[in-house]
């Protein structure tokens, strides 16, 4: 049976980045934009896990918290309350509240996902596709060729491609991450090929070589933005 986690967020922007870290757990995901919805939320769905932001305007997150506690049917549900603050006097209070975990914004995808996959129980993934259609420029052995991305992650990328690259296949490619910066370069090696029967190219699983601290930046940014 899938888990279900209850995302709780009044700016919807944020509510958008949690459901993309959280769409390819595997975990049925619901939301709610204010604390009185969270509560009605949780009593009719009992989800496994509630992502709880501190500061909204009906309700702050430790009193939303405190009604979950107080009431048996929810009482049992974990509470991950995300915030801005860093004060330890607001952390105090959530914790006092009944949260079970306390994360900082600007969210940090690895951080939540390791901790919610503890209470959870479930598998963390390391990497987080995101869809995306752009031209990606590449060489192998010398010769040069033309792909379409299908989506990217910050371990590799998916390709759709007329030429047949065998795996183990070394490539250099040039991805068009952030306009601002130019292209990007980055070392691949080819761990996965099929042929697309429909179009008759061949979708190429990419994984990343030897990233540096700047490449990995480069594709943490842009997978915020395009998810």
């Amino acid at each position: 049976m899938k888990k279900k986690v209850l995302l709780v967020d009044d700016v919807k922007l944020f509510l958008r980045l949690e459901e993309t870290f959280f769409k390819r757990t595997g975990c049925e995901i619901m939301t709610a934009e204010s604390g009185k919805e969270a509560i009605s939320a949780a009593r009719d769905s009992k989800p496994d896990l509630i992502l709880l932001d501190y500061i909204m305007p009906d309700m702050m997150g430790d009193e939303v918290c405190k009604h979950l506690k107080s009431e048996a049917t929810t009482k049992d549900i974990p509470v991950m309350i995300v915030s801005t603050s860093a004060d330890s006097s607001d952390i105090d209070k959530c914790f006092a509240a009944g949260a079970s975990e306390y994360v900082t914004k600007p969210i940090n995808a690895k951080e939540i996902l390791a901790k919610a996959a503890s209470i959870l129980d479930v598998p963390q993934r390391v990497h987080y596709r995101v869809e995306v259609n752009m031209q990606v420029m590449g060489e192998v052995s010398g010769e040069s060729f033309t792909a379409l991305s299908r989506n990217i992650s910050r371990g590799g990328l998916l390709v759709e491609s007329e030429k047949d690259l065998a795996d183990g296949t070394t490539l250099f490619l040039e991805l068009p991450l952030l306009p601002e910066r130019g292209t990007t370069n980055f070392k691949g090696q080819v761990v996965r090929r099929d042929l697309d029967q429909s179009s008759g190219k061949y979708l190429v699983a990419i994984q990343f070589l030897e990233l540096s601290q700047d490449r990995k930046s480069i594709l943490a940014e842009f997978i915020v933005k395009a998810g």
